[in-house]
C-alpha cells in the first residue's frame, strides 16, 4: 500500500513557498564556505601563523574568576568500559534517584566533557575536537545534590580542573523556571550549561565559526552522555530551556556569550 506523505512546506512556513527572509535559511547560507570567500572568512588564520603570543593565547581560552576560592576537583576516574558497551547503554534517562551525586563522578563528567587530555607543543588540548583548537565553549554546573559540594552555581576551569563558585544556593522556584520541563532539572544531581563565546571562533573562521561552535557543543554533550553511561549514571540533554533565564542566572549577555546546550546528570 502506498502512503501519501504530507506536504511539509505549508506546515513549516505557513504558505506554499518559504519566505525569502527566513532566518534559518539565511544563517545556513551565510555560514557556507566557497572558494571565493574562504580567504576572507579565514583572515584570522594569518594572525595565528605570524603571532606566537596570539597562538598561545587561543590555546589557553577560558574564563576565570581569580577572586574566588576555587574548589579543587578529584582526578577524573572513568572506568574501563568498552566503547561498544557505553554506546549500547547510552539512553536519555528522565528520572533521577534522590541520592546525591558523587563529587568524583561530577569531576569525571566535567573532564570528559571538555577537560585537558594531553599537551602538544606546550599547548593544552582537550577531550572534545575544536575547530582550530580555539575552544570557544565554557561549562557551568548548577549543583543541586552533589556530595561534598554546596548547592549553587559553579564555573568549570578545565585548565586547572577546578570549580569556581559563582552563586550560592539557587531558589527551587528559580530552578524550575529555567525550563519547560522542570521534572528533568530539579531532581538531578547537577545541571550542566554550555555557553559559547562566539568571537573565539569567528575571529579566525568568520560566519563559518558559528557552525563550528555548535558542532563543538554537540561533541561536548556526547562526551558527557557516554561518560555518564560508562559511570552507570543518568543523563539527559534538555532542549526546552528558556535561554534568557539561564543566561541571567549565569550573568552572561546572550550575545558575546550565549547558552548553546544544557544537560541534567545524576544518579539512576
Amino acid at each position: 500500500m502506498t502512503i501519501q506523505t504530507v506536504r511539509w512546506v505549508p506546515w513549516l512556513y505557513g504558505g506554499d513557498e518559504p519566505p525569502l527572509d527566513d532566518p534559518a535559511e539565511a544563517y545556513h547560507e551565510a555560514s557556507k564556505v566557497y572558494p571565493s570567500t574562504a580567504g576572507r572568512d579565514a583572515r584570522g588564520a594569518a594572525l595565528l601563523q605570524t603571532s606566537e603570543e596570539m597562538r598561545r593565547s587561543t590555546g589557553r581560552a577560558v574564563r576565570r574568576w581569580s577572586q574566588v576560592a576555587a574548589v579543587q576537583l578529584p582526578p577524573p576516574a572513568l572506568p574501563r568500559v568498552p566503547l561498544a558497551a557505553a554506546l549500547n547503554a547510552r539512553a536519555s534517562e528522565r528520572t533521577f534517584s534522590e541520592e546525591p551525586f558523587a563529587l568524583a563522578e561530577l569531576a569525571t563528567l566535567l573532564w570528559a566533557a571538555y577537560g585537558v587530555s594531553h599537551e602538544s607543543q606546550d599547548l593544552p588540548l582537550r577531550t572534545a575536537p575544536s575547530g582550530g583548537a580555539l575552544y570557544p565553549l565554557e561549562l557551568y554546573a548548577l549543583v543541586l545534590r552533589v556530595e561534598e559540594l554546596a548547592q549553587g552555581l559553579y564555573h568549570y576551569d578545565p585548565l586547572r580542573h577546578v570549580l569556581e563558585p559563582l552563586v550560592e544556593a539557587v531558589e527551587p522556584a528559580r530552578v524550575d523556571a529555567l525550563t519547560a520541563y522542570p521534572e528533568l532539572v530539579s531532581p538531578a544531581g547537577a545541571v550542566l550549561f554550555v555557553t559559547a563565546l562566539f568571537w573565539r571562533s569567528r575571529f579566525k573562521y568568520g560566519l563559518r565559526g558559528y557552525r563550528f561552535v555548535l558542532l563543538e557543543a554537540g561533541h561536548v554533550g556526547q562526551n558527557v552522555l557516554l561518560a555518564a553511561s560508562a559511570l552507570g549514571a543518568a543523563a539527559v540533554p534538555i532542549g526546552g530551556v528558556f535561554d534568557r533565564r539561564v543566561e541571567e542566572l549565569l550573568e552572561v549577555d546572550g550575545v558575546d556569550e550565549s547558552l548553546v546546550y544544557a544537560l541534567s546528570v545524576g544518579r539512576r
